[in-house]
């Protein structure tokens, strides 16, 4: 285990009843010094209610409250209070693959950033399980977009990462406060990145680290000769993505107005996958303009 990974915990969020997380908990505990495993389940996780006491790994229910977000903050303040030599904490999903994660804590530029006070995350770049495609990476200033390949070797800063695999530092974590409740899953990361980038701390992907992970039941499809990925979520969820993507939009107009441009392209990329890619489409696409409607005039999140 590296310096780093001997002061690196990590939180893993179980929703899904059908998954099983014993694979993922095996893979941290031998790269990070402590595990937390937040059932998120709303009646409970049975695969969590089975699982064997162990020294180096923590349960908590949070039965959903807060979605996504409030499971990390629940075991954020666990670990805060429980765990002081904690210097990094890293975020994963159910279905996420942590076997790069002891390669990346032990990288030495990595290791660097990670000491360094103006960073406040390090995530390698993650490879869609469905779609076989990498993510796309921006480093976004205020009046323009940059979009990386999506296939490069270095350390670069970037705007966004996603939640899963991403290393952050403890002090920026308390710089940058709770997660947002009121978004529940989608856009989550994208506005704690954004609040990140207001402290004036820097996001990194680390090119040369990647890892499997599964966003929705996202579907591959070329249009104008360029490769791109539908979601697949259900209408629900597309609901969230709507409300979220304009509440955004909306909250940084002024402040980020490429940010907002850029919401605006992802609702309508999200049309443009559904219409091409999806089944259920008139469900799928009323339930997005439902929730932009929502987004453009609520207030605050709930």
């Amino acid at each position: 285990m590296s310096p780093v990974a001997r002061t690196t915990a990590a939180i893993v969020v179980v929703y899904r009843l059908d998954a099983d997380p014993d694979t993922l908990i095996e893979q941290l505990r031998t790269t990070v010094l402590h595990t937390i495993v937040v059932d998120n389940a709303p009646e409970g996780h049975p695969a969590l209610a089975n699982l064997r006491p162990l020294s180096d790994v923590t349960v908590l229910s949070n039965r959903n409250h807060g979605g996504l977000a409030g499971a990390y903050n629940r075991a954020c303040g666990h670990l805060l209070l429980t765990h002081a030599s904690i210097r990094q904490i890293v975020l994963l999903d159910e279905d996420s693959d942590a076997s790069a994660l002891r390669e990346l804590l032990a990288d030495p530029a990595v290791q660097a950033l990670l000491h360094s006070d103006t960073t406040a995350a390090v995530a390698p770049a993650y490879r869609d399980r469905a779609t076989g495609l990498r993510g796309k990476h921006i480093q976004l200033q205020r009046w323009q977009l940059h979009y990386l390949p999506r296939q490069f070797d270095a350390i670069e800063p970037v705007s966004f990462v996603i939640n899963s695999m991403s290393v952050w530092r403890v002090a920026a974590l308390r710089t940058i406060g709770l997660f947002n409740e009121g978004l529940r899953i989608d856009h989550v990361d994208t506005e704690y990145c954004l609040r990140a980038r207001g402290a004036g701390l820097n996001v990194y992907v680390a090119g040369a680290h990647e890892f499997a992970h599964s966003i929705g039941e996202r579907k591959r499809f070329t249009l104008f000769g360029r490769e791109m990925q539908a979601g697949g979520h259900a209408p629900q969820r597309r609901y969230l993505i709507g409300r979220n993507t304009a509440w955004l939009a909306r909250r940084y107009l002024w402040r980020e107005p490429a940010f907002a441009f850029l919401c605006l392209t992802r609702l309508a990329y999200e049309v443009v996958g559904i219409t091409l890619a999806e089944t259920h489409r008139p469900a799928k696409l009323a339930a997005l303009l439902r929730g932009a409607v929502a987004g453009l005039f609520t207030r605050h999140l709930e």
